[in-house]
């Protein structure tokens, strides 16, 4: 073929290509390139995605002045691990006196068939409306004669009489989307507080003004903000390891009522300042109001910590006598009726409970102490713009000693002084200070996490086998994960499934040290065997027993939200193989180093060779516990270079005579 035949062929077959790829994503309007198209070459994994979508939300003169939203949805099957998505269920809220409502829901399935566009409607008699819960009622129906390459459209109307929970709209999914937009008519008279949420971009953001959108019939009016949002090209979501909760990074507008001024003159105010909040909270019966019982504190502890000064050795000794009496009853619900008697007579309570307790306990015995609201990692990132109570899910405890700040929890029984929980660490927090005013504080764990393993291996002369004694010691947040799986099983089934963890592995004798001294590392020791092969004289031995990561958890090809491991850590290996004297190393691998950006985070592995004695010195640093999402791929090849360094790291030894 000559050279401007194939340039015509390769240009032709882009074409051709690329019109595989044109989809409308103008409108609703299935057109046969939405049918006849088998592909989403943007993201080649997705097994369906949004061709279009569109929302629209508004209050209008008539329907009691409630909120209006329009969905307008069209989705395209790629196969059938797409199916899930033809089943669609909406959640209608209600109280007592009001709920919501849903009219005009049309559904259809498009299919080509002998080339020609077959339309199947969902039946009215195939929408199903159940009771979900106290405050749900669900609808839902599912779309007939799916198969690969059906198109799907549906539309429905919302109306709600609650406005101050404005829907907002979530620009992304599950599954991927082409176009998708959302429109806001927003009186004036109605102030919100709007934040984009996520780390995608909108492509479009335009806003204008409506005159008179909103009447009434003595002639008073209000003008309407106009407000479009598009967005194109989203990803999908996909959830990985080491993120807080999806919410915090799921691209999408929320709305917050703010204040309503109504056409009769009268305002009201929905959003509060802090200052409102710290008055109203010091009288709040579910926390508030417990935190003034000091004194039904003052008989709990024993003599031996009452007659004791108040150093930070008595601090310590009130937490541990708090957390090991009572117990929590694995329940948040913090804002829910707690009494501090109830707590002390049953030595059960929820989270306000205990830490209530445990912040009376320390001002009773004049400690200065105060309490900090938490949203946990999986709750999500509590709202910094304005005061909304209902974000937070949690409580802990503040205590000021000797210029020293320390984070206190009593929930955890294995968790030691001046510690938080992992669901706790989610930034930050509020402090509840009821004289100066509450204020934003950092959420950090003080303790420091690691990982260090020791193993001293000996190669046998005569059968190629290789002994070892292992030490393995875990600290801080590591430590506090293995006292833990002790807790729920017991000591021996702990020890049992560590024997049986690798077949190639015996494990000759193996002791736990420090299960009960939660201030100290949590130690495994082990004796064991293990046999090598021998080809052509030579024994290949992986150094590495019990490598740290088996696998990359970062497996996206993007990710848009941060990597949030929580806490600090480091990881440190030492190996030392000693060789007989028949015998002596062959190829050993390189040194080798490497640091992510910034300086975030350090790899090396070294090797240095001490007559029969090879030593190995491997380490993993993160100075950092949170990354964004720039620094996404860096931590993808930081841990590929992990992974294939403690996997595939082979020391060569060779058999003299």
């Amino acid at each position: 073929m000559n050279k401007k035949l194939l340039i015509i062929f390769s240009a032709l077959f882009f074409m051709t290509t690329q019109a595989q790829e044109i989809y409308n994503d103008k409108s609703m309007v299935v057109s046969r390139d939405d049918l006849k198209n088998s592909k989403y070459q943007k993201d080649t994994t997705a097994n369906a995605f949004y061709i279009y979508e569109k929302g629209f939300s508004r209050v209008e003169n008539g329907n009691k002045y409630n909120l209006l939203t329009d969905y307008e949805r069209k989705i395209k099957i790629l196969n059938p691990n797409g199916y899930n998505e033809a089943t669609i269920e909406i959640l209608l809220y209600k109280d007592k006196n009001r709920k919501e409502k849903i009219r005009k829901i049309l559904a259809y399935t498009y299919n080509l068939k002998n080339n020609k566009i077959i339309r199947t409607k969902v039946k009215e008699s195939d929408i199903y409306r159940e009771q979900y819960d106290e405050h749900y009622t669900l609808v839902k129906f599912t779309f007939p004669d799916i198969k690969p390459g059906s198109v799907i459209t549906y539309s429905y109307q919302k109306e709600s009489p609650y406005i101050f929970k404005f829907n907002g709209w979530d620009f992304q999914d599950d599954i991927p989307k082409l176009y998708s937009e959302y429109i806001s008519d927003l009186p004036g008279n109605y102030i919100y507080n709007i934040k984009l949420v996520g780390f995608l971009t909108l492509d479009t953001n335009e806003s204008t003004l409506i005159k008179r959108c909103l009447e009434i019939a003595n002639g008073a009016s209000a003008d309407c903000s106009h407000n479009v949002y598009i967005m194109k090209d989203i990803p999908a979501f996909e959830e990985e390891k080491y993120m807080t909760a999806k919410k915090n990074y799921f691209s999408r507008i929320n709305y917050e009522l703010k204040e309503y001024n109504g056409f009769d003159g009268k305002n009201k105010k929905y959003t509060e300042t802090w200052k409102d909040v710290d008055k109203k909270f010091k009288s709040e019966k579910g926390i508030g109001l417990q935190l003034k019982k000091i004194n039904s504190t003052k008989n709990i502890l024993p003599d031996s910590i009452l007659t004791t000064p108040n150093t930070l050795e008595k601090a310590k000794n009130i937490h541990s006598f708090i957390s090991n009496t009572y117990t929590w009853n694995g329940k948040y619900k913090i804002f829910s009726d707690v009494t501090i008697k109830e707590v002390i007579d049953n030595k059960v309570g929820n989270v306000s409970g205990i830490n209530i307790l445990l912040h009376n306990t320390l001002k009773q015995q004049g400690f200065d102490v105060s309490p900090i609201l938490v949203s946990t990692r999986e709750n999500g990132y509590a709202t910094k713009i304005y005061p909304i109570i209902s974000d937070f899910n949690y409580i802990i405890i503040q205590l000021s000693l000797d210029g020293k700040k320390y984070l206190l929890d009593a929930t955890e029984k294995l968790l030691p002084f001046g510690e938080v929980p992992y669901r706790c660490l989610n930034q930050y927090g509020r402090l509840m200070d009821f004289k100066k005013g509450s204020y934003w504080v950092d959420i950090k764990s003080s303790m420091k996490s690691f990982h260090y393993y020791n193993e001293d291996l000996k190669l046998s002369k005569e059968n190629n086998s290789v002994t070892g004694k292992l030490e393995y010691v875990y600290s801080g947040h590591h430590g506090y994960t293995k006292r833990k799986r002790i807790q729920r099983t017991s000591q021996n089934a702990y020890l049992k499934k560590i024997k049986n963890l690798n077949d190639e592995i015996e494990v000759v004798d193996a002791t736990l040290k420090n299960i009960t001294k939660i201030e100290k590392p949590f130690i495994e020791n082990f004796l064991i065997k293990k046999e090598y092969e021998e080809t052509d004289n030579l024994l290949f031995i992986n150094p590495f027993l019990n490598p740290f990561f088996k696998e990359n958890p970062f497996k996206l090809s993007k990710r848009t939200y941060p990597v949030d491991f929580g806490y600090k850590d480091s990881y440190t290996y030492i190996v030392s193989i000693e060789i007989p004297e028949n015998f002596e190393f062959l190829d050993i691998p390189e040194n080798l180093n490497y640091q992510l950006p910034e300086s975030t985070g350090k790899l090396s592995l070294g090797f240095q060779k001490q007559g029969n004695k090879l030593l190995i010195n491997h380490r993993i640093i993160f100075t950092s516990s949170y990354y964004p999402p720039e620094f996404y791929d860096a931590l993808k090849e930081f841990f590929n270079l992990i992974v294939d360094m403690e996997n595939n790291t082979v020391i060569t030894i060779k058999k003299t005579n």
